[in-house]
């Protein structure tokens, strides 16, 4: 093992269930079952050190065989290590479960090999249940969509189907009946849906239409920059710079759930 110096205290702080771990039976193996996603011994020390929790993994058969599966499917191995990071519970499921994903991921046209969005989509479809993935295609379905453009938003931004039912109706009841988006622009966008409405949306939304009404912005506000930039950007871009102008846009901004004042 490489822990020395200052890593091993760093390392049990950041992550106290270690010393709960046998060193022969547990730790060890972790080890050595992450060395061939990193090029050095080094990088799987340094992954640790990152995401400490990664020597409390619980290895067990399916995560040998489902890990020999993707490399054998084309995934790149630093994906694979991206993804035991992320979603290390991703990796433990029943493997017939991922060789059942991997299949469905690549009907949709996501490929192991070249596609980045694969990891993301496989993942998606590993946790959430058929009958889960149903619901939330039927539910998008309610609200206007066709299959086939719930499947175009998904293969544009997977966790889109990871969400629950209730996340789902109620981002689209915002952007479609208090911003009046059109479908097309959140098939184009579906990574809106995922954004916090009461935290970044409606607040950022607020003051947009404030700017607008008050004539200090002109034309068609871009809806995508200003969902997406962040949170320090949006405030010097949209509320500190017209903050003599319109004094009042913190507080609006701040107190996103409020009715806002659309006169000067």
């Amino acid at each position: 093992m490489a822990f020395s110096g200052q890593l091993l205290p760093q390392l049990i702080v950041s992550n106290p269930d270690v010393l709960k771990r046998h060193l022969g039976s547990h730790i060890k193996p972790c080890f050595e079952f992450l060395k061939p996603f990193y090029d050095s011994k080094e990088e799987v020390v340094e992954a640790i050190r990152r995401t400490p929790w990664l020597l409390s993994i619980a290895l067990n058969r399916d995560m040998h065989l489902n890990a020999d599966f993707l490399i054998k499917e084309g995934l790149p191995v630093d994906r694979i290590a991206k993804l035991m990071q992320w979603q290390p519970r991703v990796m433990r499921q029943k493997h017939d479960k991922m060789v059942y994903a991997a299949t469905a991921a690549k009907n949709l046209g996501f490929q192991p090999a070249g596609d980045r969005l694969f990891v993301r989509a496989l993942a998606v479809l590993v946790m959430v249940s058929e009958s889960t993935w149903r619901k939330r295609i039927e539910v998008m379905k309610s609200m206007g969509w066709s299959e086939d453009e719930v499947l175009c938003a998904f293969k544009r931004f997977p966790p889109l189907l990871s969400y629950s039912e209730e996340k789902i109706r109620g981002a689209m009841d915002f952007f479609y009946n208090t911003m009046e988006l059109q479908r097309q622009s959140l098939i184009t966008y579906p990574h809106f849906v995922g954004f916090s409405i009461d935290k970044r949306v409606r607040p950022r939304y607020n003051v947009m239409k404030v700017l607008e009404s008050r004539k200090l912005i002109e034309g068609d506000w871009n809806i995508s920059t200003s969902l997406t930039i962040s949170e320090e950007k949006f405030l010097l871009n949209y509320v500190a710079k017209y903050a003599d102008k319109a004094p009042d846009l913190l507080q609006i901004y701040c107190g996103g759930g409020k009715s806002i004042r659309t006169h000067a």
